[in-house]
């Protein structure tokens, strides 16, 4: 086993006396003080961070200078920092704008610039099948007909359920029919109805990343 017998320098100036250990680095006090020109407070016992280039400042030059605002409460973020949405906010500042449930690291849906947990934002802003009551999703094929919008297998018959997608229908009563049933559904002659489908735009999902400060 070798022993390495030399005695430890200050990472910045190569020093050999007094150091302070921290990072994984070897410091001389005098070298051990933020990087604020206008501060250099000593950090052996004061709170300290780590900014990029390896540049250490003190907490308090740190919440001054350089600690970004949440833009929720507009308060210093002085630990851990989500962005999400080009902006920055506390992990337990970022939440639905209608329930307040927290996001975390889970995705959100952006609505007018404001984030919405899952079901909400379904419950809100969704189009809503009018057979079945549920969401349209992304993706799904739909149909738009009689002032209303269908997924593409509920828009049937009221009498059969015949998947009328892309057919003829007629329609009695906001309700529509095959062309045997509208017959049955009133003798009076029907207005034949023209119907469009297609496929709803795919939404998009955002998600948030967690930046950790030290």
């Amino acid at each position: 086993m070798m022993v390495n017998d030399t005695p430890p320098k200050c990472c910045v100036c190569n020093t050999i006396g007094p150091f302070i250990s921290a990072l994984g680095k070897i410091w001389c006090p005098e070298h051990f003080v933020c990087n604020n020109q206008q501060c250099r407070r000593p950090l052996a016992d004061i709170g300290f961070v780590e900014e990029e280039g390896h540049k250490l400042y003190c907490e308090f030059c740190f919440e001054k200078y350089i600690a970004p605002n949440c833009d929720k409460c507009n308060n210093k973020i002085k630990g851990d920092c989500l962005n999400a949405i080009g902006k920055h906010f506390h992990p337990e500042c970022f939440n639905c704008a209608y329930c307040g449930k927290l996001f975390g690291n889970s995705p959100f849906f952006l609505e007018d610039g404001l984030p919405y947990c899952e079901s909400d934002w379904n419950e809100l802003f969704t189009t809503k099948c009018f057979a079945c009551g549920f969401p349209i999703e992304a993706g799904d094929r739909w149909v738009e007909a009689l002032n209303n919008n269908y997924h593409s297998q509920c828009f049937n018959c009221t009498t059969c359920k015949t998947n009328l997608e892309g057919q003829s229908f007629f329609a009695k009563g906001g309700r529509p029919f095959c062309k045997v049933h509208a017959r049955c559904a009133s003798p009076s002659k029907h207005d034949l109805k023209p119907i469009s489908y297609g496929r709803i735009a795919d939404t998009q999902l955002e998600s948030a990343s967690l930046t950790m400060m030290p």
